[in-house]
Order: C-alpha cells, then structure tokens, then sequence
C-alpha cells in the first residue's frame, strides 16, 4: 500500500500571536485519529504513512480552534505522488471548487476558545423570576391581603363561611 508523508506548519496571526504558545498537547490528526503528528515549537509537523485516498487533516488542540483540510493524495503517471488540499467545513460534502491551498501546508488558528464566561451581577427581574420565589409571594400575598378582603366582607357572608368551616 502507498503512503504518503503530510507536511506543513502552523503559522502565528492575530489569534495566535506565537506558535510556541500552542499546548504540548496539540496534536495533528489524520482521518479521526488514524494517523497522528505532533507539532514541534517552531510549528511545523509531518504525519507519516498517510494512505493514498481522500483523507480529513485536524488538529487539535483545547485552546484554539483551527480550519479543517480536505487531503486528496494521489499518484501520477510517472509514479510520484501529488496532494491537493482545501479548507473543508465538517457537514458540507467535498468540493473540488474549493480554492487549492499551497503545500507544504500553512494552518493559522481560526478562534481562541473561551471556557469561562465572567459572572453575571445581580439582577431583580431574574430573582423575582424563579419559581421559590413566586412560590413565597403568593404565600406572603395570602398571608397579609386575605385578612384585609376578610374584613370588608359582608358580615351574613361571613358568617355563612364560618358555619361551612
């Protein structure tokens, strides 16, 4: 079976400043974890015994998010190797109307991930908007407007309620 050696750098922008702020734990993945590459600090990578075929290039990372590539490797009349890559969008078919990326491969990261979201500050409305609380409302509502409506009933209603009690 052909394989096929798979090169290219990660490359700094205004996401990421600096390549060799990637984690150590950034790793290139071929087709799902089928063949993997790790990315040395200066950010270039090579993925070795990559099949000759159709093949979906990632990389991981948990801190940056980078653009997936489409691999089409094929062999040529005179028995060399070609490899045509592109931007994919993962749920989109491939398309050969893709512009063609330049190879060696050049990836840059499309978006920093953001795990912490900053604490929200008080808020009336949604406080008052939980259910416990509505729940203590109605009570205190019962408790202290009931009496009142109580005492301006008519008298001979009232006491056709306390006979019925």
């Amino acid at each position: 079976m052909l394989t096929y050696r798979v090169r290219g750098s990660v490359i700094a922008n205004e996401i990421l400043s600096d390549v060799s702020e990637l984690p150590t734990r950034a790793r290139v993945v071929v087709n799902g974890g089928e063949h993997t590459g790790f990315i040395k600090s200066d950010g270039s990578f090579a993925v070795e015994n990559v099949k000759v075929g159709d093949s979906l290039l990632e990389i991981s990372s948990a801190d940056y998010a980078f653009p997936k590539v489409h691999l089409r490797i094929s062999i040529k009349d005179d028995g060399k190797a070609s490899i045509a890559t592109r931007y994919v969008q993962i749920g989109s078919e491939w398309s050969e109307s893709a512009p063609v990326l330049a190879y060696p491969l050049q990836i840059s990261a499309a978006q920093k991930y953001e795990f912490f979201t900053p604490r929200q500050g008080f808020n009336i409305v949604a406080m008052f908007s939980n259910p416990y609380m509505l729940m203590v409302g109605a009570s205190l509502l019962g408790i202290f407007v009931l009496p009142k409506l109580q005492a301006n009933m008519d008298p001979e209603a009232l006491k056709e309620v306390q006979n019925k009690s």
